[in-house]
Parts: C-alpha cells; sequence; structure tokens
C-alpha cells in the first residue's frame, strides 16, 4: 500500500513539471503563422539589341529602286508626256518588252495599224507594252478618238527629244511608224507603214 501511493505520487510530480514548461513555452500566435512572405524584387529585364535582318531590309525596295537596279538603254532615257501633259520617262517600263506606235489621229494608216494591233488583244503576250505615241497638234485629237476607238496600254503625246530619236534612225516624216524595243531599252527594228497582223505577232513573241 505505501509503494502504491509513492508510484501514484511519482506520476503526478512528472505531469506537473511538464505542464508548467509547456506554459512557459508559449506558441507562436496565428497572426505569426500566417504572415505573408515578403515579395522578391524582380531582376530588371535587359531588352536585347534588335538584330538586323537583311532580308526584311531588303522587302522595303521601292519599285523605282527596282527599276535602278535595270541598266538603262536609249528608248527608257527618253521623255514623253501624257494626255494631260505631264512628262512621263520611258523608264516606267524598265524590263519589258515595248510596241510603241508613232501616229496620228488624221492619219488612215495609223488608223489600220492600231487596229491590227488590237487584234492580238488575249493574244499578245502580257510582257509586252503596247504604246502609242501620237504626233498630233494637240493631246484633245487624241482623247477624241478614244472616245470612239479602243486605246493601247498607255497613250502619250510626242516631244522634241523623242521625235529626235525617231529621225536618227529613220530621217522619214511619214508615219506610222512602229519602234520596236527589247526589254533593256535597246531598239530592235523601227518600222515604217502598216505592220500586219501576223508580223506584229511574230515581232510580240520574239521580243525579250
Amino acid at each position: 500500500m505505501h509503494r502504491a501511493c509513492v508510484g501514484i505520487f511519482l506520476v503526478i510530480s512528472i505531469i506537473a513539471v511538464g505542464c508548467k514548461h509547456d506554459a512557459a513555452t508559449p506558441m507562436a500566435s496565428a497572426a505569426e503563422s500566417t504572415a505573408p512572405i515578403p515579395p522578391i524584387a524582380p531582376s530588371p529585364v535587359v531588352s536585347a539589341a534588335p538584330t538586323p535582318n537583311p532580308s526584311s531590309e531588303s522587302a522595303t525596295l521601292t519599285a523605282d529602286a527596282a527599276v535602278e537596279q535595270v541598266k538603262l538603254g536609249p528608248v527608257h532615257k527618253l521623255v514623253v508626256r501624257d494626255l494631260e501633259g505631264n512628262d512621263v520617262a520611258l523608264s516606267k517600263f524598265a524590263g519589258r518588252p515595248m510596241i510603241i506606235e508613232i501616229w496620228a489621229s488624221w492619219c488612215g494608216p495609223c488608223r489600220v495599224n492600231r487596229a491590227n494591233v488590237h487584234a492580238l488583244k488575249g493574244t499578245m503576250p502580257e510582257r509586252v507594252a503596247v504604246i502609242g505615241v501620237s504626233v498630233d497638234t494637240g493631246a484633245g485629237l487624241v482623247k477624241n478618238f478614244l472616245k470612239s476607238n479602243a486605246a493601247n496600254e498607255a497613250e502619250f503625246m510626242s516631244t522634241p527629244d523623242f521625235m529626235d530619236f525617231i529621225r536618227r534612225i529613220n530621217a522619214s516624216s511619214s508615219i506610222p511608224k512602229t519602234l520596236y524595243v527589247d526589254s533593256k531599252g535597246r531598239v530592235v527594228d523601227l518600222a515604217e507603214g502598216t505592220q500586219s497582223v501576223k508580223w506584229l505577232a511574230a515581232m510580240a513573241k520574239n521580243l525579250k
């Protein structure tokens, strides 16, 4: 009986000491356990310098720059006038063969020649530019003619420099004349008189 009481006393003493130790070490408050983690300052972003892209730079070439890259021939250096009186350089057609009709609205054979050219509509190679250069005294005469007749891809008025160039090849003052020009602006032929449909088709096919 005495031993049992001593054992019980020891157990009670151990429990009491444990409770006292726990009370001396308070638990962290709920607020402390849920405190937010301080944000980490982001590293500064350093943008890399853009790398030049040669392909994108070359893609920005304008049509004018592309024409400059083509070596211009004698005909490309000629200037004519549009029907509004503005100067137009034939370098506009650089890279394309040209069939240039030198004509006038009052000229019967010129009308036949134009009709033969237009008879090839639909079969004329698209690469070939068909151009009319009138020697009429005014653009109004050409405009009136075109009200009831088919127009070429481009219609211009002649200039003194243009006609001087033609006279250096063929001094005759007769019309129509048909100037055949290759894509490099060189004269292939300057034919005088009405051109047959067959001949026009052959020349258009062989102009490069």
